[in-house]
């Protein structure tokens, strides 16, 4: 098979030399390629202290070998957690000065609407359906656009191809794609029921 099944598996260790890429004897087999022992993964029951990683050290320098341990990088479930969550917070900036910028562009129909008898709660819900458009539609724009990069870089690298697509994070893409818009709405909802200034004095055309 001369593109094989790439799978990430999360429960493996994350860190500068560790396992987290695995293949199957099978494939092994089938692209011709040979194995040998470069090291060994040794998992402790508990964390060792300092002291034990220091005195490890020394042995292994003794016998020119060096050691690593487990460090503080994060493994990429926690970077594409933090990467939603990250997106989402810039996502909402932009729309609620978006917003904020079609209510002020809007602000004499909102005068009509209040002098007509518009009560606030047609003006909520006229800002929460805009906020929720806008969501909505920046968050399909914005994931189709990264699955199109995404393919992009897989054509360029032959040995994963498409298959690190496989991996769909479901629920990041519905935080993203139902959540955002849903908060940007429920946000337009709660705070834009607010009179506009100078209802009273705005003559009608």
């Amino acid at each position: 098979m001369a593109n094989p099944v790439i799978q990430e598996v999360s429960a493996l260790p994350s860190g500068t030399s560790a396992p987290n890429t695995v293949i199957t004897e099978h494939a092994i087999r089938t692209l011709g390629l040979s194995t040998s022992i470069s090291g060994w993964l040794i998992q402790a029951p508990h964390p060792p202290t300092a002291a034990q990683i220091t005195q490890a050290r020394h042995t292994a320098a003794a016998a020119d070998m060096t050691i690593e341990t487990k460090n503080s990088a994060p493994s990429s479930a926690e970077i594409l957690n933090w990467a939603t969550v990250f997106g989402i917070a810039l996502a909402l900036g932009i729309l609620a000065m978006s917003v904020g910028l079609i209510r002020s562009e809007t602000a004499s129909d909102l005068r009509t609407l209040s002098a007509t008898g518009a009560s606030s709660s047609t003006r909520r819900i006229l800002t929460a359906v805009t906020a929720f458009a806008l969501g909505l539609g920046g968050a399909l724009l914005g994931t189709v656009a990264a699955y199109v990069a995404a393919v992009g870089y897989a054509f360029d690298n032959p040995l994963d191809g498409l298959s690190e697509l496989s991996n769909v994070p479901i629920t990041n893409l519905l935080i993203i794609i139902v959540g955002m818009p849903t908060i940007a709405g429920a946000a337009g909802l709660l705070l834009a029921g607010r009179e506009p200034p100078g209802v009273a004095h705005q003559p009608l055309e």
